[in-house]
């Protein structure tokens, strides 16, 4: 068994995979800023996920964070790149340069510090999976023109990691659709209007947290061993129409 990396993974699709790993019988190491939420994580996940509180804006935390990890003798199978923010929307002649600041140092520069300080603790043929969604890749909405910047972003550092480490450690990105998860009903407003807007999807409504879980768990472990610098849609055919 394995031991993992998760960052955002006290909600959403971070939690739904710390679980589905742990429920496997992995270790997760989960990062998050709410120690509720991490409390929580723990008990549900019978022990077999140890909550870290740590803020990615801050470097200073995130050096913290790896120093204690490195005086438990912590050593990595993998790493999900989860975390993320959509900042404020707004139209791509408005958006500030504040704006791109403060999802860029969140989507991009957090997740690059992140992956960085953790090649030294990766065994042999661990495996980074971040999360770049859709909006990097194929489906650009115009009023998440800083968000889809920093996704397209992540999916070319991805691309480039998994060039540089050449095989020893493998990196994917996942470019998922919708998922009905917290910071996505913040972003239409509400659960209502997210699931309202959710009826124009090809099955009527969006995946759960735990639907796409699997995925990401494949391409953490060896089942996935051939798949590398590959930025992978799961969105149930979302971005066809």
């Amino acid at each position: 068994m394995g031991t993992f990396l998760i960052t955002g993974a006290t909600s959403g699709i971070g939690r739904a995979v710390a679980l589905q790993l742990t429920e496997n019988g992995h270790h997760v190491i989960g990062i998050g800023r709410d120690e509720s939420r991490g409390a929580s994580l723990e008990t549900e996940s019978n022990g077999r996920a140890t909550f870290i509180q740590c803020d990615l804006e801050s470097a200073d935390e995130i050096d913290h964070l790896f120093a204690h990890m490195k005086e438990q003798g912590v050593k990595l199978n993998g790493l999900f790149n989860n975390a993320a923010t959509f900042g404020r929307p707004g139209t791509p002649e408005r958006l500030t340069s504040d704006a791109y600041t403060e999802v860029f140092d969140v989507n991009l520069h957090a997740l690059n510090t992140v992956t960085q300080r953790a090649i030294p603790f990766f065994k042999k043929g661990a495996s980074v999976v971040n999360n770049a969604a859709i909006v990097g890749h194929v489906k650009f909405p115009p009023m998440l023109a800083h968000y889809a910047a920093s996704k397209a972003a992540v999916v070319a550092l991805t691309k480039t990691f998994a060039h540089r480490m050449k095989g020893k450690v493998r990196f994917n990105a996942v470019c998922f659709g919708p998922v009905d998860t917290p910071l996505s009903h913040k972003l239409y407003g509400g659960e209502t209007k997210f699931k309202e807007a959710m009826t124009h999807h090809f099955r009527g409504h969006a995946a759960l947290p735990e639907e796409v879980a699997p995925t990401v768990e494949f391409l953490l472990t060896d089942a996935s061993s051939y798949i590398n610098g590959q930025a992978i849609t799961v969105d149930g055919g979302y971005t066809l129409s």
